[in-house]
Order: structure tokens, then sequence, then C-alpha cells
């Protein structure tokens, strides 16, 4: 898996939700039924700052036409939300399923707002991004079950790291082309969209 060079961070981000459900409007008139599949995920459009192509305009572009067969990871951008100090949260049981996330490992009294993000990172390193979808709060034993606002996609293993204090989304980047612009002064603009996979 790619990742940007060292102290290359975006200066603009616009994600969005990839819903596999749909909602079934009846001919007959009745009520419209919403149907719930798993698999919802995240896609986001990152632009970066430009860069000096003798600095790291050069690799940004190497490591974007890499990413294009390899995928690409990068911090998912909280916008000045403090997400505090969540401790060392891991996944608590293994084969959890649904829309609740049980964990162990966070700091007592560690309150987990909703609309805070978090990654889940399985055994082969690949992060899930999701939202918290409520309010809680851990425990003396740091324990919390986190409400998710979208279902999760993998079956965790018991002690899987999660990544509440600097969530990544991973996936491809998104197109059959890797384009970018190279400004008079040099320097590399460019912007890029990474899809989540699994």
């Amino acid at each position: 898996m790619i990742e940007l060079p060292e102290g290359v961070v975006p200066n603009a981000m616009a994600p969005a939700l990839m819903d596999f459900g749909a909602t079934v409007e009846p001919s007959s008139g009745a009520e419209a039924l919403r149907i719930d599949r798993p698999g919802n995920r995240y896609r986001c459009n990152f632009g970066l700052p430009p860069q000096q192509m003798a600095k790291h305009g050069r690799v940004i572009v190497s490591r974007l036409i890499r990413a294009q067969r390899e995928g690409l990871r990068v911090p998912f951008h909280l916008a000045g939300v403090d997400q505090g100090l969540p401790g060392s949260p891991v996944v608590d049981d293994a084969g959890q399923a649904g829309m609740a996330l049980s964990l162990r490992g966070l700091t007592p009294g560690y309150a987990a707002k909703e609309g805070f993000w978090l990654s889940i990172e399985d055994a082969g390193g690949q992060h899930y991004l999701h939202n918290v979808a409520g309010t809680v709060i851990a425990g003396g034993d740091g324990k919390i079950v986190l409400p998710l606002s979208e279902m999760l996609r993998a079956p965790f293993a018991d002690g899987a790291t999660v990544h509440l204090a600097k969530p990544m989304i991973e996936g491809m980047v998104s197109g059959d082309e890797r384009a970018w612009e190279i400004s008079l002064a040099h320097h590399l603009l460019t912007e890029f969209e990474i899809r989540e996979t699994a």
C-alpha cells in the first residue's frame, strides 16, 4: 500500500458515502421499502497544495502512478475536530457484525462522540473507515460499544487495532488515467480520489 511522502498533507478533502442499499418504490403505490445491504463504504477526493517538483512533486507523481495499481493510504482529515486521547483501542471479541463495535483498551472515561471517525485495521494491515453514530463513554474497564453509521464490512479478529486518534482511508486511486499539472514556477498541482475497495 502506497503512502504520500512525509510532510505532504492534503489541503482539501471531499468525502462521500457509497451506499449499496436501495429504496424500492412499489408500482402499486404501497409504502416504499428501504433495503440495506452490507458494504457501504467511502470515497474521498483530495487536493494537495502546490509542491515543488524538485522536492516532493516528483515523488508524489511517482507514488500516485504506483497507487493506481497498488492502492493508497491517507490520513482522514478531521477538519479541526479534536477526537481526544482514546488510549490504545482494539476490537473486543472476534467476528462482530452489524452496526455496533465492541472495543477495549480505551482510556477510562473517554467520550467517543457522534460524528467521530475511526479506521479498523485488519490482520493484513488494511484500514476500513467508519463513522460513529452516537456519543458513548468508555467504562472504568476501558470498554465501549460504539454505534456505527454503517455496517461492519469484515469479521475483524479479536485485538485488531482501531485508529481513533488518526483514522486512515485507503483504497484504489480512481480513474483509468493519472494526470497532473506543472506550473511555470515548477510546482506540481494535482488531486486524486481514493475509493475504499472492501
